[in-house]
């Protein structure tokens, strides 16, 4: 076995613990226990420091037992642990023992969104004058592309009010969690990351935005979110806000 060769067997059996060691003679089984316990160790610390507020709102022990989980189905595909946990909001949401708790998923997907907010690349962003480089009749057409940093979340539950209680020390979570579902703006200012409750159109907008829409099929997507939806007012906040980095036709 060669030294590449080598490296890629213990990668693949410190990530997944049901293939032994005595399998690869290469390997010492009590070395890859100790690498085994340091990786799932690390990817648990990863995770609660991406999500503390979901491990506030479950409690250290239940958050490990649910990061050991994750971990058992979601090895860690980059060596930049900032890009670990993508699908940890996804995976809660299908979790058996947090079905007491169906907000939890969308606060993990707000945090997450916070936490990539954080790390995003800097950027400029573009000015509403540039709007004026494109003749009026082609507007429907274009693609406004927001910043690395700027995510929008649509949630059925309060996640950005319980997400905002835990920012205040000493937390006081005096949210309704049966109040009215909740669109929320993620960004960066003065290298902190920003939650702001917005209207869903605006959400939907800057949504649809993120993936690649047209103005046109952004607009639908917004109304469809919030009938009363001001296209003019809402465009203007982006641009106020300095959210947008860019326009194309």
């Amino acid at each position: 076995m060669n030294w590449s060769d080598w490296q890629a067997e213990l990668l693949e059996r410190i990530a997944d613990p049901s293939l032994s060691a005595e399998a690869a003679p290469a390997l010492n089984p009590a070395g890859l226990a100790v690498y085994r316990n340091n990786y799932r160790v690390g990817l648990i610390d990863t995770l609660a420091f991406i999500y503390p507020v979901c491990r506030q709102l479950v409690g250290e022990d239940f958050f490990t037992g649910l990061a050991r989980v994750f971990i058992g189905g979601h090895p860690s595909l980059s060596g930049n642990l900032h890009l670990y946990g993508a699908a940890f909001g996804d995976f809660v949401a299908g979790f058996e023992h947090a079905r007491e708790l169906p907000y939890l998923a969308d606060v993990a997907r707000l945090e997450w969104r916070v936490h990539r907010a954080y790390y995003a690349a800097d950027a400029a962003p573009a000015d509403s004058a540039a709007l004026a480089a494109f003749p009026q009749q082609c507007w429907g057409e274009l693609k406004l592309r927001p910043l690395p940093d700027v995510a929008a979340l649509l949630s059925p539950w309060p996640a950005a009010s319980i997400w905002l209680a835990h920012q205040r020390q000493p937390v006081e979570l005096n949210v309704d969690l049966h109040s009215q579902p909740e669109a929320m703006l993620i960004y960066r200012l003065q290298g902190r990351a920003q939650v702001e409750i917005v209207g869903a159109g605006l959400a939907a907008l800057l949504q649809a935005f993120r993936n690649g829409a047209t103005l046109e099929a952004a607009v639908e997507q917004a109304l469809a979110a919030e009938a009363g939806f001001d296209l003019q007012a809402g465009l203007l906040r982006l641009f106020q806000q300095r959210l947008i980095q860019n326009i194309e036709l």
